[in-house]
């Protein structure tokens, strides 16, 4: 299927030198979702030590939302992964978001952020909710800088935030 709004980011990637691609389901994208996690390698995200359940965790997030992966042609460097279908709630969720380190601080999370919002709004979400850990305070308050507002603590010592499309 043709998104607009991929095909937007797309070019706007391309004329950074990156690639930007929505990665199908096979194989081969579970074990790529999988070594970017590694890269990650982040506290705030799917834990890497277990590599069994990483790969189930990187099988469920292809066989249920939609994984976005930002490339140099060479080496991936972010994921972006959506659940946007539930079309009864109409509200998206950011399953996960991760930049690798040495590629922070160059405006690629802006992208990537405008990205997620508009792609979910495309699909026909209403409103976009992510869990975000209370220690990564950096990130929340970029969010909410957003528009984003916590709607709840949880019990996992993260807050659920949310946010109008």
């Amino acid at each position: 299927m043709n998104y607009v709004t991929v095909q937007k980011y797309q070019q706007q990637f391309q004329t950074q030198g990156y690639h930007f691609e929505l990665l199908p389901l096979t194989e081969e994208n579970i074990g790529r979702i999988s070594r970017i996690f590694e890269a990650l390698n982040s506290e705030f995200l799917f834990p890497v030590e277990d590599k069994e359940a990483l790969i189930t965790y990187a099988n469920k997030l292809l066989k249920n939302g939609y994984n976005f992966i930002l490339s140099t042609g060479e080496e991936d460097i972010a994921i972006t992964s959506i659940y946007a279908n539930d079309y009864r709630t109409k509200i998206a969720f950011c399953n996960s978001f991760g930049i690798v380190p040495a590629y922070r601080g160059n405006r690629i999370v802006v992208k990537l952020v405008e990205f997620s919002l508009a792609f979910a709004k495309e699909v026909g979400m209403e409103k976009y909710r992510a869990e975000i850990n209370k220690k990564n305070s950096r990130w929340l308050q970029f969010l909410l800088g957003y528009q984003f507002q916590i709607e709840k603590e949880t019990d996992n010592h993260s807050y659920l935030i949310i946010k109008d499309l």
